[in-house]
């Protein structure tokens, strides 16, 4: 019984130590998985470079995101905290996965835009730890780019049409670090 409680306490405590890993590393230094229950850090950047083609201007409300290895260039996300949502289309790659074992989660590197209307803050730093849940948006979508609300069934809608979203990118292989196989 000591032994059991005593290893119990050695994986806490090694969990804890070492947090978050990422399941599927790629680039030499990002992750390209996907979180499973769809949560995530917010952070916000403003990069001069983009994987993705154009770099956004950062002044203005502009609504895009980093994670291109995970969801693929150019698709649009939901990201949503509460029932306060923002669509938003990926033009860059990132966060380094550095960021975010630091952080113990996966995050979403979003516009400056995106933070202050999801938190209300200036910025969005990994300590922080603003939690939101992000979703890859249907092919039907026709909403614009930029906030809205969800009641709790258009949320769960959300989940449904990301997993069908997930599905099509992972078949068409643009999306996860599928590239790199």
């Amino acid at each position: 019984m000591r032994i059991a409680f005593f290893l119990l306490i050695l994986a806490v405590i090694i969990g804890y130590a070492f947090g978050y890993s990422c399941p599927k590393p790629c680039y030499g230094n990002m992750c390209c998985s996907t979180s499973p229950n769809n949560k995530y850090y917010l952070t916000d950047f403003c990069g001069s470079t983009s994987a993705c083609g154009p770099v956004p201007s950062c002044s203005g409300a502009l609504y895009f995101t980093a994670d291109s290895q995970r969801f693929g260039c150019g698709k649009h996300l939901n990201l949503c905290r509460g029932s306060k949502c923002v669509k938003a289309q990926i033009y860059d790659a990132g966060p380094a996965m550095w960021v975010e074992q630091d952080a113990g989660m996966m995050i979403i590197d979003a516009s400056p835009t995106i933070c202050h209307v999801l938190t209300g803050g200036s910025s969005c730093g990994w300590s922080d730890k603003f939690e939101i849940t992000a979703t890859v948006t249907s092919l039907t979508d026709s909403r614009p780019l930029g906030p809205f609300n969800v009641t709790e069934e258009e949320k769960a809608q959300l989940f449904i049409d990301h997993e069908i979203a997930i599905a099509q990118c992972e078949a068409e292989k643009t999306c996860n670090g599928f590239d790199l196989e």
